[in-house]
C-alpha cells in the first residue's frame, strides 16, 4: 500500500475507520477486519471518543476495541493511530465540549481504553468559534507537551479558524495543527444534514494548497455511489440517489469511466485514488462491513492519478 509523510512518519494512504465497532459492528467482526487491513498492509487506524456509541450508552466502545485487539496482537508500535475528542454530547449536539478540562479528559479516557501511553494524532472532533482560538491552542499543546499526542488535529473547522489557530501557535511557540479532517469524496453530497461537519470547498482547498497541511477525509467513498451506480443503474437504491444524484455528479461518473478505459483501474479505485493523488499530503479514510470489502480496496491503495488526470476528472 502506498504512503504519504505524516509527521515524520511514512503511514498508508487508505485509512480504517471504526465508526461502528463496539457498536453495530461486533467485536469478533471488528477484529477480523483490523487483521486483514494490516495484512494488506494498512498501519492507519482513525477512531474516536463516541465512535461505536452512537446506539448504545456506552463510552469508548470503539477504543476498547482497537485497544484490546492492539494489546493481543503487540502491535502497538506498527499502529498509526488516531483518535478524537471535543464531540458534544449525543444528545445534544449543540452543547460545546472543548474546555481544557473536557479535551484533557476525554483525552486520558481515550488512553486508557486504547490501551496507550500516547496516540500519534488527536483531534478535536468539533470546533466552537465562541471559544478563544488562543486558549484551545495552549490546551491542545499541553497533550503534545506531556506526552499523550505526538501531534494535534482538527476536524470539522472551517479553514479561517485553522489558519487562526496556526498564527497562534507560531507567535507563542506551540504545537501547530498538522492535520485537518474533514468530508471529502470525489462524488459531491447533495446536502449534509449535520449542520457541524464542514466538506472540503474551494477556501479549504486553497488553505491546504497554501500550507500543505495533512487532509484526511471521512465519507471518502460517498457511500460507494458512483461505483454502484456504474454497476446497477437505474436499480441503485433510491436513497443513495437522493443524496448524491445531480447533473454535477453524473457528468464526474462519465469521466471517471474515460480514465477507467484509460488505465484498467475500477470505478471506487479512481474515486479514491483521485483523493490519495492530490498535490498535498491526503488520506481516505475508510469503512468496511466485512474483510472482503477491504480487499476490494486493495487497488486503490496501491493507485495514483496524474495531475492531468485529477483536473480532468473534477477541480474544487
Amino acid at each position: 500500500m502506498l504512503t504519504h509523510a505524516f509527521g515524520n512518519r511514512q503511514v498508508s494512504v487508505i485509512g480504517l475507520g471504526s465508526g461502528e465497532f463496539g457498536g453495530t459492528c461486533a467485536e469478533s467482526l471488528a477484529r477480523d477486519i483490523l487483521d486483514t487491513y494490516t495484512e494488506l498492509g494498512g498501519c492507519f487506524l482513525d477512531t474516536a471518543r463516541v465512535y461505536g456509541d452512537f446506539v448504545t450508552p456506552k463510552n469508548g466502545e470503539s477504543e476498547k476495541v482497537i485497544g484490546r485487539w492492539m494489546t493481543a496482537r503487540h502491535c502497538r508500535d506498527r499502529i498509526f493511530l488516531s483518535t478524537k475528542g471535543g464531540h458534544p454530547p449525543l444528545q445534544d449536539m449543540t452543547r460545546s465540549r472543548l474546555s481544557r478540562e473536557e479535551i484533557r479528559r476525554d483525552m486520558a479516557e481515550s488512553l486508557e481504553d486504547l490501551q496507550t501511553d500516547h496516540v500519534d494524532i488527536y483531534w478535536l472532533h468539533r470546533d466552537d468559534p465562541r471559544r478563544d482560538v488562543g486558549e484551545i491552542a495552549e490546551t491542545l499543546h499541553s497533550l503534545v507537551e506531556d506526552g499523550s499526542t505526538r501531534m494535534v488535529g482538527v476536524s470539522n473547522w472551517h479553514p479561517d479558524r485553522i489558519l487562526e489557530a496556526l498564527r497562534y501557535a507560531r507567535d507563542h511557540g506551540l504545537a501547530e495543527i498538522s492535520a485537518n479532517q474533514l468530508q471529502f469524496s470525489l462524488a459531491r453530497p447533495l446536502h449534509i444534514a449535520d449542520p457541524s461537519l464542514v466538506a472540503m470547498d474551494a477556501d479549504s482547498y486553497r488553505m491546504h494548497m497554501e500550507t500543505r497541511m495533512v487532509c484526511c477525509c471521512f465519507s471518502s467513498q460517498a457511500r460507494c455511489f458512483l461505483s454502484r451506480l456504474d454497476r446497477l443503474g437505474p436499480d441503485t437504491p433510491e436513497s443513495l440517489r437522493r443524496a448524491y444524484e445531480s447533473p454535477e455528479n453524473l457528468a464526474i461518473l462519465e469521466r471517471v469511466r474515460t480514465v477507467r478505459r484509460e488505465t484498467g483501474m475500477s470505478v471506487r479505485a479512481i474515486a479514491l485514488s483521485y483523493l490519495t493523488s492530490q498535490p498535498f499530503p491526503t488520506f481516505a479514510l475508510v469503512g468496511a462491513r466485512s474483510p472482503e470489502q477491504l480487499l476490494d480496496l486493495k487497488e486503490a491503495g496501491d493507485a495514483r492519478l496524474t495531475q492531468a488526470q485529477l483536473d480532468f476528472i473534477r477541480k474544487i
